[in-house]
């Protein structure tokens, strides 16, 4: 969108905000002229999609935490991805125990997290591997205090059941990239074979999380196909990650990084076409945005990903926690409870698994 001196471009985000604020869903031809927004035009970009997260999804904020229980010797070969087997990464392949998974689901609770993730590398949960997660689901859904959640890959309709009888009340299987974009990123399996598995978890039930990852390559109309599809689909919460490319995987020094601006304005525009759905802003935060982590809800992000990654680290909880206290946002954890956020009680130093250089939460001071 050209940017002028007659306040037309101002106009313009803001009528298609008051559409969007009174229920009117973004068409293409619009999300493209905010695609086009530049400049200072940007911070009313910004300003709208944040009246657009307060009206339809609140001011309380959700975060959540993941573990990598199986990690490495995956046979996929996404280009974004240091568990692939096809590539020369620093990453050991190794298995967490149930108590492992145990002490990590406590750490995110007493961090606030509304929700804790299994995440395993393959392309999909074999039955050995659902019988070795299925007591750790079992007991944290029987508990009721965190939402458990599984990101395995691609699942049958029959794991999709199990799941869902283990205790499992979301799936989290991202679109990565769009359609026409897929295959720049990946080659062992589709685009189709992503959205398979949506349609399979949603049928059996399960909440459904999916999102991509953006500065891989991909334009403005990947950007817009990907948000678009999800709305389609019907997805309940949207992860945006920035790429992080990782050493040794095919993505490192091939991109630069993501401007933080334009990072925000990616948020902001999936507000828009999104406006009613949590957006969890999630890997590559702290690098991308650095010093502008905190405008991620002034730009529309609802949620974030709170401690580790896979394999890599995030941020301290506590500095996400007095990110929270500085702004005056509240959080709400599972039960549904709002929180007044404060840092841990106790602190929390970060400790490497040396058999894979898996990041694991551990009690205790620096």
């Amino acid at each position: 969108m050209v940017i002028n001196h007659t306040g037309t471009v101002d106009e313009r985000i803001a009528a298609i905000a008051q559409r969007v604020l009174a229920g009117e869903p973004l068409d293409r031809d619009e999300a493209r002229e905010l695609c086009r927004v530049e400049g200072d035009d940007l911070y009313d970009l910004f300003f709208w999609a944040n009246k657009i997260r307060i009206r339809h999804v609140g001011r309380q904020v959700k975060f959540c935490s993941i573990l990598a229980a199986k990690v490495g010797a995956c046979s996929e070969d996404c280009g974004y991805c240091s568990q692939s087997k096809h590539f020369q990464t620093d990453v050991t392949p190794t298995k967490l125990s149930v108590e492992d998974m145990q002490a990590a689901s406590d750490e995110a609770m007493k961090n606030g997290a509304s929700s804790f993730g299994i995440v395993n590398s393959g392309r999909g949960p074999t039955e050995r591997e659902l019988d070795w997660l299925e007591p750790f689901f079992k007991k944290t859904a029987e508990e009721g205090s965190i939402r458990p959640c599984a990101t395995l890959g691609e699942l049958t309709a029959d794991q999709a059941e199990r799941l869902k009888s283990m205790g499992v009340l979301r799936v989290n299987h991202n679109l990565e990239t769009s359609r026409r974009h897929f295959g720049n990123v990946v080659t062992t399996h589709t685009y189709d074979d992503r959205v398979r598995t949506l349609k399979v978890a949603k049928a059996a039930g399960l909440s459904l999380c999916s999102g991509g990852i953006f500065g891989m390559g991909e334009q403005w109309e990947d950007r817009l196909d990907i948000a678009f599809e999800l709305r389609d689909i019907g997805v309940d919460v949207v992860p945006i990650n920035f790429l992080n490319a990782i050493q040794g995987t095919p993505m490192y020094g091939k991109q630069p990084d993501l401007a933080p601006m334009q990072a925000l304005k990616i948020i902001a525009i999936f507000r828009f076409i999104l406006p009613d759905r949590e957006l969890k802003i999630a890997g590559g935060r702290e690098k991308i945005l650095r010093d502008m982590q905190s405008w991620i809800f002034f730009a529309g992000g609802s949620s974030f990903l709170i401690g580790n990654y896979l394999t890599t680290f995030g941020r301290e909880p506590g500095d996400d926690l007095q990110m929270l206290r500085d702004l005056g946002l509240p959080y709400l954890t599972f039960d549904e409870v709002e929180h007044e956020a404060t840092a841990p009680a106790t602190p929390v130093r970060i400790e490497v698994n040396a058999e894979g250089g898996v990041a694991l939460p551990v009690l205790g001071g620096a």
